[in-house]
């Protein structure tokens, strides 16, 4: 299969991180929990059980690991992709609109 070309602005230096987050949609009182699998200049690669649409936007709170090493992070994302896992797992690519604090 030929590749796509490349139509991100930023280059893609992806760095595999695995932090919990918890996804904060609009009108829902409970956050989403979620995993950041990827965090990059402009975006951030996630796995949850939630199914967004395409160009969804909410924000996200990005928990550091245990052991420290970064603040919290907390966000305001667009959906660029979204593709199934295993069971009912989603891999969700955002792109970073805002961080909040």
């Amino acid at each position: 299969m030929d590749r796509l070309p490349e139509r991100r602005s930023a280059i893609r230096i992806p760095i595999p991180i695995g932090c919990e987050l918890d996804l904060l949609l609009p009108g829902e009182p409970i956050p989403i929990a979620s995993v950041c699998v990827e965090l990059g200049v402009g975006g951030m690669t996630i796995h949850s059980h939630y199914v967004p649409r395409m160009d969804e936007e909410f924000e996200l709170m990005l928990r550091p690991p245990s052991h420290g090493g970064f603040a919290p992070m907390h966000a305001r994302v667009q959906v660029k992709r979204c593709h199934p896992l295993d069971g009912d797992v989603f891999e969700i690519g955002v792109q970073i609109l805002e961080v909040l604090a």
